[in-house]
């Protein structure tokens, strides 16, 4: 596929060049050949001034007669046909090499004497004016001149062109060729993240499903059955037990579906959610109400600092609070019983700023720490990726889909903020957010 994709990008890059470049090349002889014409015009012009000076009058009849003598006499070469005619358009006097018998303007195209190219068709280019005694038209002076010679760099251009073609076509396809290598491999990683995301999606759909379709069969094999005569069953787990299996499953699929919802969201950037000012306080008072009640159900003590006053942030209130508190329920749920899980507050920069180059907006940061299970320093690069899990075991047993960390990598982008990781396994992990402060 891959190879299919870039062979075909490269050869319709090349047809798409040999095109536009036959097409320019076709456009710029029409150019230059009328250039050349306009040229020759303004040359026959020049000879024709030149030569009427030169024409006498007699017995009502022009003559160059004299002048051609003259010409003669200085040995002058005629690179031009100058010719004569009477005012009945018939040809007096012809000087100089052999040229079209009749008026003509430009490029004169009936086969007759003189220089002829292969197809019969006389190639000189012609030039007339009226001869004039007083107000009474006498005749013509004619002056034509080979266009054999604009003929020939006109058809040396058409030999370099297609002579130049074969290497251009191969450079072209070269360029092409790692051209359209980079420009399929975007879309080749694309297509991979989509191929790898629906191979996990469902995969975290078919354990669910399979849960739930054992337990519906054992349901069915409990109802086939019956009961003994004390009221209990007679084989395997009770109605209610396999009806919380049941539950446990569906709400499994349930909060893969709104994850997935809420990422596709953040991530789309069509998706406008409503922005809105709030304190720090508004962000983390309702999240530590609710750790507390996880930490404590876990006997984890959960130790939040105090949060400071004044400090004020902008973006979607109820995405940045769900950021929260995933950072703070993984702390307390990757923790062992008796663990710890702190919340602190600090003044912030971006990464990599600088005193001598500050951040344009001041930033607060946000630290999630726990002293449980750590993260292998493999695996921190992975953590922010789509259902990955450092334990996948112990994530499904809390009831996890791997698209925690992602929807907060992704909320923190929507709100130009960042996170970064520092872990040891078996020491714990520490979570540190920084968004920006709202402008006053």
């Amino acid at each position: 596929m891959k190879r299919h994709l870039r062979l075909q990008l490269t050869v319709e890059f090349v047809l798409l060049f040999v095109a536009l470049y036959f097409l320019g090349g076709t456009v710029a002889l029409v150019l230059f050949a009328s250039k050349l014409d306009a040229s020759l015009d303004e040359e026959l012009h020049d000879v024709a001034n030149g030569a009427l000076a030169s024409v006498e009058y007699s017995a009502g009849r022009p003559s160059l007669q004299n002048w051609s003598k003259r010409a003669a006499l200085r040995h002058d070469q005629l690179l031009s046909t100058i010719q004569v005619f009477d005012k009945e358009k018939s040809l007096l006097e012809e000087f100089g090499p052999p040229g079209a018998k009749k008026l003509s303007f430009g490029n004169v195209n009936v086969p007759q004497e003189g220089e002829v190219d292969k197809t019969g068709r006389l190639v000189v280019r012609s030039y007339y004016t009226e001869l004039m005694d007083g107000d009474r038209l006498i005749g013509y002076l004619q002056v034509q001149v080979s266009v054999r010679q604009r003929d020939e760099a006109l058809k040396q251009i058409i030999v370099t062109m297609l002579a130049l073609t074969p290497f251009l076509a191969l450079s072209v396809a070269l360029c092409g060729s790692w051209f359209s290598g980079n420009a399929v491999r975007p879309v080749e990683e694309t297509m991979e993240l989509l191929r790898q995301f629906v191979m996990d999606a469902a995969h975290e759909i078919n354990t669910p499903v399979a849960v739930i379709e054992a337990s519906l069969q054992t349901l069915e094999a409990e109802f086939e059955e019956g009961e003994d005569g004390e009221g209990k069953p007679t084989a395997g787990q009770s109605k209610r037990d396999i009806l919380r299996i049941i539950e446990r499953a569906t709400n499994r699929m349930k909060n893969l579906g709104q994850s997935l919802i809420v990422l596709s969201k953040l991530e789309s950037p069509q998706y406008q959610y409503e922005e809105e000012s709030f304190t720090l306080s508004e962000l983390v008072s309702p999240v530590v109400e609710e750790v507390r009640q996880l930490a404590r159900a876990r006997s984890i003590n959960f130790e939040p600092q105090a949060v400071p006053e004044g400090v004020r942030l902008s973006g979607n209130l109820d995405a940045l609070q769900g950021m929260l508190l995933n950072l703070l329920s993984n702390a307390c749920n990757y923790s062992k019983p008796g663990g710890r899980v702190t919340l602190a507050f600090a003044n912030g920069q971006a990464v990599g700023s600088t005193q001598e180059r500050p951040q344009e907006r001041s930033m607060i940061a946000i630290t999630v720490a726990d002293n449980g299970l750590g993260i292998p320093a493999e695996s921190l690069p992975k953590i922010f990726e789509r259902f990955y899990r450092v334990d996948s075991s112990r994530s499904r047993n809390l009831g996890g889909c791997g698209l925690g960390l992602s929807i907060v990598k992704a909320t923190l982008d929507r709100h130009r903020g960042e996170i970064t990781v520092l872990s040891n396994l078996g020491q714990g992990s520490t979570f540190t957010v920084r968004l920006p402060l709202a402008s006053s």
